[in-house]
Parts: C-alpha cells; sequence; structure tokens
C-alpha cells in the first residue's frame, strides 16, 4: 500500500489533538475510518504509533520519531502544491525578452515590465539586446519568449505573431551650447542647415531607424561625413560636437555629458513596434507579459 499524505495527515492531527475523537472532528471525517487509517499506517511502519489511553492518546517513541518527519513531509508537500499553483497562474517563471535597442530606449519595453513585475514580482525577467531577424530565431528556437522591435511577424508565419506595442518618437540631441538649443522645438527647416550624424544599419532586417532615415535623406540629401551603428554611438559624436543628430525619446534620461536634446515637432517621424511571441504559448507567466 505504501505510506500516502493522508496517513501521515491523520497521524499528526491525532497526536496534536491527544485523541481519536477531536481529531476526527477537526477532518471533519468519522472516527472509525481515522481509525482504519491509522492502524493502516501502523501496519505499513510495523509497529504501534500511540498509547491509546481511557483519558488521552499519546504518542509511543515511534511515533515521537515520526511526528517531526510527518510536518516537515506536509510541510513540503504545501510548498510544493503552492509552488505549482502560482506557476499555473502564471505568477512564477520566467520571461525571456529580445529587444531592439530604440525599443528600449523609447520606453516600450521598461514601461510593460515595470508594469508586469508590479503585478508578478515573482517573475524572471531575462532582457538581452537582439535584432529583429534574431529575435525570430532565437523564439523558434525556443530561447527566446518575447522579442520588441519594428518588424512584425511575416504574413506567411504559421509558428508566430505580433502584436503593436506603440510607438516611439524622435528627439534632436544637440552639443550642449548649440545655437538651436535656445529654441524650445526645432523643426526640419531649422536643422537642415547643421552637420547630421547618420545612423549606419548593423542588421538590415532592423527598420527602427527606417523613418529616421528618410527623414534624413529629404532633408539632407547629401552624404554625411559622420556615421555610428548604435545610439549611443551617436551621442558619443554630438557630445564631441561635430553635428546633431536626431535620436529615440527617451534617450535623453540617459544622461550623456555635453549632450542637449529638444523636440521636434515632426508628427509623422515615429516607428511603430510590435511585441514578437509564439501563436500557442504553453507559458503562463509569458502568456501573463503578452497580456500585461
Amino acid at each position: 500500500m505504501g505510506v500516502e499524505l493522508r496517513h501521515l495527515r491523520y497521524f499528526v492531527a491525532v497526536a496534536e489533538e491527544g485523541g481519536f475523537s477531536r481529531a476526527a472532528r477537526r477532518l471533519h471525517i468519522v472516527q472509525p475510518t481515522l481509525s482504519m487509517q491509522i492502524r493502516d499506517l501502523e501496519d505499513e511502519i510495523g509497529g504501534p504509533l500511540f498509547e491509546r489511553g481511557a483519558r488521552r492518546t499519546t504518542l509511543t517513541p515511534a511515533g515521537r520519531a515520526l511526528l517531526g518527519e510527518a510536518r516537515q513531509v506536509l510541510a513540503q508537500a504545501e510548498r510544493a502544491q503552492e509552488s505549482a499553483r502560482l506557476a499555473v497562474q502564471g505568477k512564477t517563471g520566467r520571461v525571456r525578452i529580445g529587444v531592439a535597442g530604440a525599443a528600449v530606449l523609447g520606453g516600450l519595453v521598461t514601461s510593460r515590465i515595470r508594469a508586469f513585475c508590479a503585478q508578478r514580482p515573482q517573475v524572471r525577467i531575462d532582457l538581452c539586446e537582439r535584432g529583429p531577424g534574431e529575435q525570430r530565431d532565437a523564439i523558434l528556437a525556443g530561447e527566446l519568449d518575447v522579442g520588441c522591435s519594428a518588424l512584425p511577424a511575416p504574413s506567411d508565419e504559421q509558428r508566430l505573431t505580433s502584436v503593436l506595442a506603440g510607438s516611439v518618437s524622435f528627439l534632436a540631441a544637440l552639443p550642449l551650447g548649440h545655437a538651436l538649443a535656445e529654441h524650445d522645438v526645432l523643426t526640419a527647416s531649422q536643422i537642415a542647415g547643421h552637420e547630421m550624424i547618420e545612423y549606419g544599419v548593423s542588421d538590415p532586417q532592423d527598420r527602427s531607424f527606417d523613418p529616421l532615415r528618410r527623414f534624413v535623406r529629404s532633408n539632407w540629401p547629401a552624404s554625411a561625413r559622420y556615421r555610428a551603428d548604435s545610439t549611443l554611438s551617436v551621442l558619443a559624436l554630438v557630445a564631441a560636437g561635430v553635428g546633431l543628430a536626431v535620436v529615440p525619446a527617451g534617450v535623453h534620461l540617459a544622461a550623456v555629458p555635453d549632450v542637449t536634446y529638444r523636440p521636434l515637432d515632426e508628427p509623422d517621424l515615429s516607428v511603430d513596434f510590435h511585441l514578437l511571441h509564439r501563436i500557442e504559448e504553453p507559458d503562463p507567466a509569458v502568456a501573463a507579459f503578452l497580456a500585461a
């Protein structure tokens, strides 16, 4: 038969109540059933666990040896059950997220993570910077759960889907003390006559800066003398005073010495970002993150 959790639960109840009748009431079962279960446990162990007196039931040496262990087993079983319950509810586990840099700088991912962690503080978040193509491959390989980039799921992709996460706008980044810093808001015509630092393309599938590149080409038809392939590299050139740049909104929250920022009066200069994920998501924590 073997010892089951109910045997230990019944045994602990009798030991703590000091009698079968009180233990039966506590367990909401009839006393004959409780007595039978204790006899089965004693048969399995090979000896009596209780001295059954007229007024009180006490533990035998075997019963005393079992009591502490039984309590630990029951407590561990309760913890295991609670752990599984939390996992099913998506309140524990891990969410692995791949992001393109502009999504982080624009606050799309950080705001979602903040709200999610406030509701589910026991879920672990792993965040890594990946290009759109890398995100897709990693999700399909089971190395990532969610991707965030300007590249939505391909229309012919049957395993992945995407939802709009939000839009990121852009700011003008100026060297500290630049003449344009006198203005509260800048327009394309105001910055068109100044040296512009251009974003390079490190990932051909990364469309995060496509609107920005079109904006730059339309206002600066000549090739830029200065080019960088990341926002921090662009800002380093701005800080060096060699030109100005248009960067994702939110980057101003990262204090870069010798750089100041101004809003752009260009409402069409923005980029949509999408959350890429598996169509059938088996992990409750990941599903909860996507629903946050």
